[in-house]
């Protein structure tokens, strides 16, 4: 796929999709996000909404809540849905010239939205006693910040591979069993690895494996176990224009078990598939771009349906 189709697909709905527990989402990226772009800034400018409802350990939707954790009630019945909206500005820099023989980018995300279902999920682990309890937070304030230093490409052929590392700042609002958190109290640390292949000149086929690693959540004893990410997706290439069509998929699954006394759900699992379009207003220099999101095989997580829609301003370092 040419370089300036590939330019368009930098947009990421970091924290929009499936709000798991932890910071990463799968299907967060569009399927050529993972790789580097080419010299230039990118200015995303992004809306989300999502409406989630509450997955049971055995994968059905409930107002029942399981908590085995010490300390804390047998089961609370909770308000099972959760809405969010969200805006997100996103800088995203392409470097010139190489690292390791590779083309290198940065990018940072910082988040605007009304309290996550991951938030609300928290929010709920926390209580200390059995009964009803209901999220019915509307404010809308910072959450936490996605920032990604490496960001590094290799092309040999049809084939492109990908090495990245990331961190969410806990920079959203945090204070234990209050109903007004933008953010989740820690830090978490992603590390993908990604490769992809150029079926034909307008056919490209992406996978993706993020591995997510949580701190310990401040002034709590509760720390959140790692998951492991699968992306899957396939993106189509319309016209010269650079505007494109594609799919995509996802599955995380916990690997490590919580530790400490406060909150310590089950281990939690979660897939979804999407699509997303693109179109040029002005080619390669400003773009349109819709997503939408389904989430299903959820266990012990939030899960439901995810719309996004945003511009991309794309500005070019020189001649590139």
């Amino acid at each position: 796929m040419k370089k300036t189709a590939l330019m368009v697909l930098l947009v990421i709905s970091i924290s929009l999709p499936t709000f798991s527990q932890g910071h990463y989402s799968g299907s967060s990226f569009n399927p050529g996000d993972y790789f580097a772009p080419h010299p230039g800034w990118i200015i995303p400018v992004w809306y989300g909404y999502a409406n989630m409802d509450y997955h049971n350990a055995a994968g059905n939707k409930s107002d029942v809540l399981i908590n085995p954790a010490p300390g804390n009630p047998t089961s609370l019945n909770i308000k099972q849905n959760v809405v969010t909206n969200s805006f997100i500005l996103m800088a995203i820099y392409g470097g010139k010239g190489k690292i390791l023989g590779a083309n290198w980018g940065m990018m940072i995300i910082p988040t605007l939205n009304s309290p996550t279902a991951s938030i609300a999920l928290d929010y709920y682990s926390s209580q200390t006693g059995s009964g009803n309890y209901v999220f019915t937070n509307k404010s809308l304030g910072f959450g936490d910040m996605y920032i990604q230093p490496v960001w590094l490409s290799w092309t040999k052929g049809k084939f492109s591979y990908a090495l990245n590392y990331s961190a969410w700042a806990p920079t959203g609002r945090y204070k234990p069993h209050d109903l007004d958190n933008g953010g989740h109290g820690y830090w978490s640390h992603n590390i993908r690895v990604a490769g992809n292949v150029k079926t034909d000149s307008k056919v490209s086929v992406t996978l993706a494996a993020t591995m997510e690693i949580n701190q310990w959540q401040k002034d709590t004893d509760f720390k959140e176990g790692s998951h492991l990410t699968f992306d899957l997706g396939s993106s189509y290439l319309l016209n010269n224009r650079g505007d494109m069509v594609g799919l995509f998929s996802h599955y995380t699954s916990q690997i490590s078990d919580d530790k400490g006394t406060n909150g310590g759900f089950v281990s939690d699992r979660i897939a979804g598939i999407g699509g997303f379009v693109s179109y040029w207003i002005t080619p390669m220099k400003v773009g349109v771009m819709a997503r939408i999101t389904q989430n299903f095989a959820a266990k012990n997580r939030f899960a439901g349906t995810a719309v996004q829609a945003g511009v991309n301003i794309l500005i070019p370092n020189g001649s590139h």
